[in-house]
């Protein structure tokens, strides 16, 4: 009876942990390390994370994220925030080194304990270029009464 809640959960989740999936959902696993992605802004339309625009990000407590910039323009600022909202004043910066940056300048997220579980991504002056971040905890998928 547990291998087959197993299989059906993972068939369900599949693309929820996928690594770098279409979603840009970031791959669960090892503790150690980081995960990167590559975000580009070719027009004031949207932010283009992994190939995808605006992607849905889930990212995990206690692991270590890399927006990586490279060549993105000053016009582009890239905000983690609290609400869905152009401009700094809702920047989340707990855990969050460079919020706000362009260019070749990474922004490196280490997700804290704590953190809500909704943030949002946004250009600081181009309402269109956002996208929704879902925080959950290590393994929330296995969390609950998996065994009943």
């Amino acid at each position: 009876m547990k291998f087959s809640r197993l299989l059906v959960l993972a068939a369900l989740s599949a693309p929820l942990i996928a690594a770098a999936a279409p979603n840009a959902t970031a791959p669960k696993g090892a503790a150690k390390g980081s995960t990167t992605f590559a975000v580009s802004a070719t027009s004031f339309a949207a932010w283009t994370i992994n190939n995808t625009s605006n992607p849905p990000l889930t990212l995990e407590r206690g692991r270590t994220y890399i927006f990586d910039l490279t060549g993105v323009s000053g016009v582009h600022p890239f905000n983690i925030n609290t609400t869905n909202t152009t401009g700094s004043a809702s920047r989340y910066n707990q855990g969050v080194t460079n919020n706000g940056a362009t260019g070749n300048t990474d922004i490196t997220f280490v997700v804290p304990a704590n953190a809500p579980s909704s943030l949002h991504y946004n250009c600081g002056n181009h309402a269109a270029m956002n996208g929704s971040i879902t925080v959950i905890d290590p393994d929330a998928i296995f969390a609950s009464n998996f065994d009943a």
